[in-house]
């Protein structure tokens, strides 16, 4: 499913952006591309497991490349009322939030400090949504860019914030850079938190 949502999409940012505690002007919609017969077929994913680390190789600059290994450890389904304070534009109650561990180590020489890892959330939509960014600290989940310093052998701990499109449903986390190069897929069981009780909901009246 995914390789033929890859195949005709050129990454959708469905909800790119960043989150913040003031109003954000509306972005321009990003309209999808349809390759051409012509054009190269995308190469072959790679599915793993959450929990397993994959190397990849990563050219955020036309000058500089690097090898990342990157680990999805776990995926948490989020509340929309964590995000009352927030403003993101075109966010609503449908778009479920998913709070995102992962652990990524630069293999390369460069210093790659503060660039943002292609990483996406593809949900049944087959829409691509970017992580999010918070210009103040969302303590449930901070998300953002690589450490600003990051240099080789540097690892980070991560929690990345995604929404998925809406109503739509979680598929994976994927490392997707561009259509020429093959995406790492991680899937797995998503953490679905307890639904907290209501008000007075625990409490059994006895009435005599």
């Amino acid at each position: 499913m995914l390789r033929s949502a890859l195949a005709t999409l050129a990454l959708t940012v469905a909800l790119g952006g960043s989150l913040c505690a003031c109003a954000a002007d509306e972005p321009e919609p990003t309209a999808p591309v349809t390759p051409s017969a012509s054009e190269t077929p995308v190469a072959e994913p790679t599915e793993v497991p959450f929990g397993d680390a994959e190397s990849v190789t990563w050219e955020p600059t036309n000058n500089l490349t690097t090898e990342l290994s990157i680990q999805v450890d776990r995926v948490r389904e989020g509340r929309f009322a964590d995000f009352k304070d927030l403003v993101a534009s075109g966010i609503t109650e449908a778009n479920q939030p998913f709070y995102v561990d992962v652990v990524i180590a630069n293999g390369g020489e460069p210093e790659i400090g503060g660039l943002d890892v292609p990483l996406y959330l593809v949900d049944s939509a087959q829409v691509l949504s970017p992580p999010s960014k918070f210009a103040t600290t969302f303590e449930p989940c901070p998300s953002g860019p690589l450490p600003t310093s990051f240099g080789a052998g540097e690892k980070a701990e991560m929690c990345l914030v995604f929404f998925s499109s809406p109503s739509a449903d979680f598929q994976s986390i994927t490392f997707q850079p561009d259509l020429e190069t093959a995406a790492v897929s991680w899937t797995g069981d998503v953490d679905v938190p307890a639904k907290e009780p209501k008000p007075g909901q625990d409490r059994k009246k006895k009435r005599r």
